[in-house]
């Protein structure tokens, strides 16, 4: 006996392994989807430079600013602002203290230059030791020899009429203001007052490089009120903004450096990176689709996502996003054919999981529906309408009628829905005529028709391809040309005679609970065929000789419970879909065989007699359609052994048949409920009551010579009765 630790890690593992698997398909699903958009969403590049005729119109992907010309703007704008200023009063002070000092050291100057003059050793030319003594005695300024000239011979009359001239224009520039950075225009404005009466050279060798020197401004700039008042500035420009949709270059116009900058932010100029931010947009929102419907599916339309139906839905989404893609490159969109997925899965795996891929194709072809156009809003609206209304119409006519006929007929009407919703979008967003909204929407009609009749070619490749009951395949599979039901009806006549009531017993059962009433009637004529390969071992194939006699019981046990597995492996070979397989296994649960079981107990003692020899293999129904096929086939086989079938007589047995099996626990794995199972013997009774009616008894008729034609034709009636 296998240990339960050893049990619960290969469970983990499986379940480790399960989740790994899913995640896989997860995100390559994810990657497909989003290979797909960006090859969608990613825009032309071009071969552009600054000066260039453009080859094309050009516009933009997604909103975006010219940062140049924008830039351009702020700076006009904070040029534009006028310094703030405040006055310091204290400079008036310090100038006018800094003149009185300067000109103390310019006359001791001049009358150095006076004294040198009158001297017995002057030669008519000052000395380079006259310039340092005269340089020393104004070492603040600077000046150089021939300043110091300028001034050594300047008479005293001229000297006090500079400084009197120059301290009284200082003295009433500095009552006014003086702003900061303005000095040289304060100085201009003194000289209009001083020049007119004061020797040229002298003005201008000392006047203006002493003012220059000792004039500062009184009207100080207040960096930090002036920057605030630039920033505001600054962000009061509007930046200049390119709207998606709007034509960045025309064509045949010459590309400005503008331009090619902004192209070159959209990616949109050959050898630039990619625009990250357009691809970064596009995978969270294809991840935000994705994880939209897993959503809706878990908590929902309680849909299992993964396996084999995942792959389905993916193929067929895939499948219908490419076609559309192809049709919607060379007409209007109102052409495409997007009822192709929501269709196929409807017919191959049912109606939810129909529902969800629809809203998937919604969600998805309404975001690429954006692509290059300024029609952003319109072109939106009439993708979601035709995913979304036209789709759920399809499904809801095709999720119990899924006839190649009715699939047409549910394409043809999705097709009219959408041209009215088409129509209407037309008329409220279109400036063009009604006879021009009209004819673009009834490409709808078509588009429809197409993705019907796309279907039709698609749902046997899919069906093969993964092995799928769908209800046409279930049709092929009841024909009883099928090789297994042929050799069943030759091989095994009271197994298939078997098969056909316990399918009548099965669909009516289904039919009351809600469950897959032509699945279940199809699994019910194969779940027998393991008894192919020894027909003679089973009761009703048996004409007089029986051969469990001669064999002991627990070999008679295995001989029927073998039969199961025989049967599925027969399947397999047949490539019979796995549903079938499924309620081959699961049919007999893991019933024992009582009657050998009590045998074996008879002969070898109940000590020596293990139950579980006598048992099948299982597993238990797992769905209401293998639960009531076990069901059926318990029941159908008992009733036919009573000698008397009245109805409470069968009534009686139907119950405490169907009681033993929920005893015996063959029905804790599948969802059926006690209201079920009463609406199940229900339909058994009904059945069985017609096909073990009562009959009338014919009287014994002696044939009379003269009567032969008469007799001839009662007894044709009375055996059409039978």
């Amino acid at each position: 006996m296998q240990d339960p630790s050893q049990k619960r890690d290969r469970v983990m593992l499986q379940g480790i392994s399960l989740r790994a698997r899913n995640v896989l398909i997860a995100v390559a699903m994810y990657l497909a989807f989003l290979i797909v958009a960006f090859a969608v969403i990613s825009p032309e590049q071009y071969d552009l430079a600054a000066g260039d005729v453009a080859p094309a119109t050009i516009t933009a992907s997604r909103d975006i600013v010219d940062e140049n010309a924008t830039e351009r703007r702020k700076t006009a704008a904070v040029a534009a602002v006028s310094s703030v200023y405040y006055r310091d009063e204290s400079v008036s002070e310090v100038v006018l203290q800094d003149l009185e000092t300067a000109f103390s050291g310019l006359r001791s100057v001049r009358e150095l230059g006076a004294q040198i003059r009158s001297g017995d050793s002057y030669s008519g030319a000052y000395t380079d030791s006259d310039y340092q003594q005269a340089s020393a005695l104004v070492s603040d300024l600077s000046l150089t020899n021939f300043q110091l000239r300028t001034l050594m011979n300047t008479t005293e009359s001229d000297f006090e009429s500079l400084y009197q001239s120059l301290l009284s224009a200082t003295r009433t520039a500095l009552v006014s203001t003086i702003n900061e950075g303005q000095v040289e225009d304060a100085i201009a404005n003194i000289q209009q007052i001083v020049a007119y009466n004061t020797r040229t050279d002298l003005w201008y060798n000392i006047g203006i490089p002493l003012l220059r020197k000792l004039l500062k401004p009184n009207m100080l700039i207040d960096q930090e009120a002036t920057e605030a008042n630039r920033q505001k500035a600054a962000e009061a420009i509007e930046p200049i903004l390119y709207k998606q949709g709007q034509n960045i270059v025309v064509k045949g116009d010459r590309v400005t450096s503008d331009q090619i900058a902004v192209l070159e932010a959209l990616g949109l100029i050959s050898g630039d990176g990619p625009d990250l931010l357009l691809y970064l947009g596009t995978a969270l929102i294809v991840a935000s689709i994705l994880v939209t419907v897993i959503l809706v599916a878990d908590s929902s339309l309680q849909v299992e996502l993964l396996g084999r139906n995942s792959l389905i839905m993916f193929i067929s989404a895939m499948l219908t996003v490419l076609v559309c893609l192809l049709v919607g490159n060379y007409t209007d969109m109102a052409y495409m054919p997007v009822l192709i997925a929501p269709i196929l899965v409807v017919n191959l795996i049912g109606a939810r999981p129909a529902y969800l891929t629809n809203l998937f194709m919604s969600l998805y072809f309404s975001f690429l529906a954006f692509k290059g156009t300024d029609m952003l809003t319109t072109d939106m609206l009439r993708v979601l309408l035709m995913t979304s209304a036209g789709g759920t119409l399809a499904i809801h006519l095709m999720r119990k009628n899924p006839t190649r006929v009715y699939l047409l007929l549910a394409g043809l009407a999705a097709g009219a829905l959408n041209f009215v919703l088409l129509s209407c979008v037309g008329a409220l967003t279109s400036s063009e005529g009604i006879r021009t909204v009209l004819s673009r929407s009834f490409a709808a009609v078509p588009g429809s028709l197409l993705a019907a009749v796309l279907c039709i070619g698609l749902q046997p490749v899919m069906e093969s391809l993964f092995n799928l009951i769908t209800p046409a395949k279930l049709v092929e599979l009841s024909n009883p040309s099928q090789p297994l039901l042929r050799r069943l009806m030759i091989e095994a006549p009271g197994t298939y005679h078997h098969s056909m009531v316990v399918a009548n017993l099965a669909e009516a059962a289904a039919e009351e609970v809600g469950a897959d009433a032509l699945l279940v009637r199809v699994g019910a004529y194969y779940h027998d065929i393991g008894k192919l390969l020894r027909p003679q071992y089973f009761k009703e194939n048996q004409v007089g000789d029986n051969p469990h006699d001669r064999t002991e019981p627990r070999m008679s046990a295995a001989i029927l419970t073998e039969h199961t597995r025989d049967g599925a492996e027969l399947a397999r070979k047949q490539h019979l879909p796995q549903q079938i397989i499924d309620l081959i296994q699961q049919h007999h649960g893991d019933t024992p065989v009582m009657y050998f079981y009590a045998k074996a107990i008879e002969k070898y003692g109940a000590d020596n007699v293990d139950v579980a020899d006598y048992r099948y293999d299982g597993p238990k129904p797992q769905t209401e359609e293998a639960a009531i096929l076990m069901l059926s086939d318990t029941v159908e086989a008992a009733v036919r052994s009573l000698q008397d079938p009245t109805r409470e007589k069968m009534s009686e047995m139907i119950r405490k048949l169907v009681r033993n099996k929920m005893e015996d626990g063959q029905l804790d794995e599948c969802t059926l409920t006690f209201r079920d199972i009463g609406k199940i013997c229900n339909a058994f009774e009904t059945v069985l009551q017609g096909v073990f009616h009562e009959r009338i008894e014919y009287p014994d008729l002696t044939a009379k010579k003269a009567g032969r034609p008469r007799e001839k034709g009662l007894r044709s009636r009375a055996g059409a009765s039978k």
